[in-house]
């Protein structure tokens, strides 16, 4: 899937106007997890301390096999600094 400015996604996103919601599937649930927390397109590191700090992961899916993760974020954390 790519977004409007061209950017290629590989798993469903959402975004309410307080949170980002991103998801990862996978037949293995660790693995459904850190395609969720690893899809923002940050380091390995930086994934899970933001993750750790902000992030609440919860189970989206447990269908046929396939196990889904989604990883919600307040919007409020990709703010600067002068803007909160």
């Amino acid at each position: 899937m790519h977004t409007p400015c061209g950017a290629y996604l590989r798993w469903p996103r959402a975004e309410t106007p307080t949170r980002f919601i991103i998801m990862g599937l996978h037949e293995d649930l660790n693995e459904a997890t850190k395609l969720a927390v690893r899809e923002k397109h940050l380091s390995r590191d930086n994934a899970y301390i933001l993750s750790s700090v902000a992030a609440d992961l919860n189970i989206t899916q447990l269908v046929d096999g396939n196990k889904g993760v989604h990883m919600s974020i307040p919007t409020a954390v990709f703010l600067p600094v002068s803007a909160k």
